[in-house]
């Protein structure tokens, strides 16, 4: 008999991408994610998400759209579980 745990996703310790705001402005990202406007912007620009560490994960901030000249992004919260925060009940 074949043993496949090792091959099976482990859901308690992958990374898990929850989407906070969708097709959201820069200032509600900002807001959202307790951090500058500009920070973001600057991020954009280059054509990469903004990254802000958490003491459980990392804010992801990365556009999808303009609309009547405003930037669109979607904020998403990557939870990243660490054996002091979370635990296998």
């Amino acid at each position: 008999m074949t043993n496949y745990n090792s091959e099976q996703l482990n859901l308690f310790t992958q990374p898990i991408a929850v989407s906070v705001e969708i097709g959201c402005t820069v200032e509600r990202a900002a807001e959202l994610v307790k951090c500058s406007k500009s920070s973001i912007y600057d991020r954009l620009r280059k054509n990469k998400p903004y990254l802000r560490e958490a003491a459980t994960g990392t804010w992801q901030v990365y556009s999808t759209d303009k609309k009547d000249g405003a930037i669109l992004v979607n904020v998403a919260f990557v939870f990243s579980p660490k054996d002091k925060y979370w635990r296998l009940a």
